[in-house]
């Protein structure tokens, strides 16, 4: 009689232990929302549209400052389902341009924009910002804040108004492997310090002539080269430009 209320007992515990689990889980996991600094930082990006004078909310009208709005369910954001972090921004044509209009082609009006909004994002991993006609002020340290964002893999700028002072922050982005620069503004040599990682660099439609080669050399684990539509002329070098 003794053992078998013993067991009982025993019974008892393990399912209030077993209750207690899955309430703890509940109050962790059940109303699953985006770090509090990761969403402001995302409405400081739709404050920064809006100020340009665009329908910011025609345009992320999920994007709503309310605490209880989870950020991981917005339109053109994906977040690593275990931890709720924001990992990939999809931020590309945010002027909603006709792409193959002149009118994007031939708008000379910059965004000037300040990248230190994706600071806080600290497991962003990949960043598409193409097609926006971004740029950066000389006296604005924005871009150079965008280096501590230190797990960015993927950085698409096709298409905005970045010229070589933008690079060498990109250099100091440790984990990059894919960097996309077409159609910028960019022209003379390509920084020799960092892009340790970088394995797919895309240049394609600037100003950069035949002294950027030798710059690209020194890239360690480059795999992919685009130079299409530069200002290149004369024999390309059989020797020295990527590492297997």
């Amino acid at each position: 009689m003794g053992a078998s209320h013993f067991q009982m007992e025993l019974a008892n515990i393990a399912k209030c232990l077993l209750l207690g689990v899955v309430i703890l889980w509940i109050q962790i996991h059940g109303n699953k929302c985006c770090f509090e600094e990761e969403r402001l930082a995302l409405l400081d990006f739709k404050a920064f549209v809006g100020s340009n004078g665009f329908d910011a909310d025609h345009l992320l009208p999920s994007w709503i400052d309310d605490p209880t709005s989870n950020c991981c369910k917005w339109e053109r954001v994906m977040c690593n389902s275990t931890i709720d972090h924001v990992t990939e921004l999809s931020l590309n044509n945010t002027r909603q341009y006709d792409i193959g209009s002149d009118s994007f082609y031939y708008d000379e009006n910059s965004w000037y924009v300040n990248l230190s909004m994706f600071q806080q994002l600290k497991e962003l991993k990949t960043l598409n910002l193409s097609y926006n006609n971004f740029d950066c002020s000389i006296d604005d340290q924005g871009c150079e804040r965008l280096l501590k964002v230190k797990k960015l893999e993927v950085l698409d700028l096709t298409s905005n108004r970045f010229s070589n002072i933008i690079l060498s922050s990109l250099g100091a982005l440790i984990s990059l492997k894919t960097l996309i620069l077409s159609s910028n503004r960019m022209e003379g040599s390509f920084p020799i310090q960092g892009f340790q990682k970088l394995e797919e660099l895309d240049i394609s439609l600037n100003s950069f002539n035949n002294s950027i080669l030798s710059s690209l050399t020194v890239l360690p684990s480059l795999k992919t080269l685009i130079l299409i539509s530069n200002l290149m002329e004369g024999s390309f070098p059989n020797q020295g430009i990527f590492n297997y």
